[in-house]
């Protein structure tokens, strides 16, 4: 029997097309088409410029969709989660858009992940009673003991597992949700409620409910990330594919590994983020094995002729609703409005993973803004999510560059603590391939990554070394001031202040005020070194 699985993941709120520069693996690797290639035009037509090419899109996921349904008999479409956070349209409207559009498009089933609780638990259960007409599912989570008023219906809405039966075919799906970035399940001062099963019990647990049920085949459908998806596929048996995400990858083919104790093969399959791509997977299946399968990742790119025109299709129904958000969002926020230029793409990560244009320009953006005026800064790297292309800077393309809500939080600091806080820096990129997972401004330091013992080395404040008995005023993002992403020695801290300032009004001032970035020659939005790498690993 032939099973289609179609997959999205990590959608992050990108329902509109969007212009960015796609990376090396993005095309030459996952097949993307690159940005400005305007094939067949020489010379160049004045129309073909870095929006030639435009990604992303609900409306063109909704056609992909259709198209592909209309080649199989026997389809489902998942999502890995985290389709909430990451554009204009989720800060206004709170996931609305996001559970209508899903919708929409006919998707199946849905992981519940970490950015689905960014507004709070109470918001997904109301914009899910409102809008879902999918199921949400997550086998690790458990609402029925919380005390808290949406708690019991979290716990109707969210289901562990679901058995889909497709023309006689009996498929099992086990939702996972991710643990590791949901920090408010395990502090108490900032509980949900939420009680969290291990995964091997969870996942053991509902493959056996869903055989004694009669499922053919399980597919564990997963927000844990691609190191914990091989490990729960090489580890536990009873799963026969893994469809993941998390960590905005994409696997070209999937990995396939060996479950140590059935035997079986089983593999894992990630479709990448931000509406790049829609994950195709064909099983053939015989006596409740997969005996083959192949793979293919379709691209969501839009190719405009040199009349504005989308040569490829939209699904109309996507499109009426989407131009209600459109238009709201363009009367409130004026979207299309140009704050400043960049001369090149602004990036988010730093060449040799340490310090980089966009870190350092908010950072420094932050500790300079009248009103905060610290010695040293430090946020999130993750708090970036995406390049800012070459071309006009708009208040869009802001948003989509720093979608989060956060707001700058003040402290002060001991030496020692600024040492303690650096080195937890180095532990967490040490873990991450040596790429750093923070931004920094008033300080220098060598980040070495060395995974017996990571450390932060020569650093220095504002240019003279750090003296362990002095003391600092640090600004920083409310998020890891609360202890998020691990930062124990800032969430500790008695000092703290929250301005209420957003971070990302900051930047726009910054941007607005300098205009066209980058600015080498004033070392303004360049990446300068601040953060050095010894990779001992």
């Amino acid at each position: 029997m032939r099973l289609t699985i179609l997959h999205t993941s990590d959608i992050h709120s990108r329902l509109l097309p969007y212009s960015f520069e796609p990376s090396y693996t993005d095309t030459d690797v996952l097949g993307l088409p690159s940005a400005n290639p305007c094939p067949g035009y020489e010379p160049k037509p004045d129309w073909c410029d870095e929006n030639a090419y435009i990604y992303g899109g609900i409306a063109r996921i909704g056609a992909i969709l259709d198209e592909e349904r209309a080649r199989a008999s026997r389809v489902l479409h998942l999502d890995s989660g985290d389709s909430f956070q990451g554009a204009l349209i989720f800060n206004e409207f709170d996931g609305e858009a996001e559970m209508r559009l899903m919708t929409e498009i006919g998707l199946d089933a849905a992981v519940v992940a970490n950015h689905e609780f960014d507004k709070g638990a109470e918001n997904l259960a109301l914009q899910y009673g409102a809008w879902g007409g999918f199921d949400l599912l997550a086998a690790n989570y458990n609402f029925e003991e919380a005390s808290l008023p949406w708690a019991p219906e979290l716990e109707r809405i969210v289901l562990p597992s679901r058995l889909y039966d497709l023309d006689g075919l009996r498929v099992g799906v086990i939702g996972l949700g991710n643990v590791s970035s949901l920090n408010s399940i395990y502090d108490e001062s900032n509980s949900m409620g939420i009680t969290v099963i291990e995964p091997e019990h969870a996942l053991v647990r509902e493959a056996g409910i869903l055989r004694s049920q009669g499922a053919d085949i399980i597919v564990a459908l997963s927000h844990m990330g691609l190191h914990e998806d091989t490990y729960h596929a090489t580890t536990i048996p009873g799963i026969d594919i893994i469809i993941g995400g998390h960590h905005h990858i994409a696997t070209r083919p999937p990995i396939v590994v060996t479950n140590t104790e059935s035997g079986n093969e089983v593999p894992v399959v990630h479709s990448g983020a931000f509406s790049k791509f829609v994950g195709r997977i064909d099983l053939v299946i015989r006596d409740g094995k997969i005996k083959s399968f192949d793979h293919a990742l379709r691209p969501v790119a839009n190719y405009s002729d040199e009349n504005g025109q989308p040569q490829l299709a939209r699904k109309a129904e996507v499109l009426d609703i989407l131009e209600e958000y459109e238009e709201a969002l363009a009367t409130s926020y004026n979207t299309g409005q140009v704050i400043g230029y960049a001369n090149e793409t602004l990036r988010r990560y730093g060449n040799g993973g340490g310090d980089s244009m966009l870190g350092n320009f908010a950072a420094e953006a932050m500790r300079f803004y009248p009103g905060v005026e610290t010695e040293i800064a430090l946020t999130n790297t993750l708090g970036i999510r995406s390049d800012i292309p070459a071309g006009d800077i708009t208040v869009d393309a802001l948003f989509n560059s720093m979608p989060f809500d956060n707001t700058i939080t003040t402290m002060f600091l001991s030496g020692r603590e600024v040492q303690e806080m650096l080195d937890f820096v180095s532990d967490r990129s040490t873990d991450r391939g040596c790429s750093s997972q923070a931004q920094v401004a008033g300080i220098d330091f060598t980040m070495v990554c060395n995974p017996d013992n990571p450390h932060a080395a020569d650093v220095k404040i504002n240019g003279l070394p750090l003296d362990a008995n002095g003391t600092y005023e640090l600004a920083t993002n409310n998020y890891i001031a609360h202890g998020g992403s691990g930062f124990e020695v800032l969430e500790r801290n008695t000092t703290q202040v929250d301005t209420g300032i957003s971070i990302r009004d900051v930047v726009m001032s910054a941007i607005i005020q300098h205009h066209t970035l980058p600015q080498p020659e004033e070392g303004i939005c360049v990446e300068d070194g601040r953060i050095g790498i010894r990779d001992e690993s």
